[in-house]
């Protein structure tokens, strides 16, 4: 006997298995930084898990862009907050680790200047890209509408 399956069962499978994966990709994130900083290891002993992040990340990134839900649903104000948090958030990232890898001293003017100067640009370069990825979220949720 076929049991008919409930849209409430399917909602709430769907949720865990999204949940389950958010936290897998994260969790890839975490060994790959562990790795790199704490254990200072090679990045071709951990090259395999590396490049499956990346794909995956990539892969999660395209998907919604081209479905037309990259924060889509959103109002535009909130698109803009999370875009400038967004980038604040990852220039510190970006900063710390440019900081951490190089080894460069900050007693000196000259490597400071470097670093703000690095970090002026990938702000600048992240808020375009970003803006030119939810332009074409747009597009596409609203080719689906027309």
């Amino acid at each position: 006997m076929n049991k008919i399956t409930d849209e409430r069962i399917i909602s709430g499978k769907r949720k865990i298995n999204s949940n389950a994966f958010g936290i897998c990709l994260i969790g890839l994130w975490i060994i790959i930084l562990i790795r790199q900083l704490v254990l200072k290891q090679n990045i071709s002993e951990y090259y395999d898990i590396f490049i499956l992040t990346i794909g995956i990340s990539f892969y999660v990134l395209i998907k919604n862009m081209v479905s037309g839900l990259y924060l889509t649903y959103r109002s535009h104000n909130n698109k803009k907050k999370i875009v400038l948090i967004s980038g604040i958030v990852s220039a510190m990232v970006f900063t710390l680790t440019q900081v951490l890898m190089t080894g460069l001293e900050l007693d000196n003017y000259k490597n400071i200047i470097s670093i703000f100067i690095g970090v002026v640009v990938y702000f600048i370069i992240w808020i375009l890209l970003q803006s030119k990825i939810l332009k074409f979220s747009e597009n596409q949720a609203n080719k689906d509408i027309e």
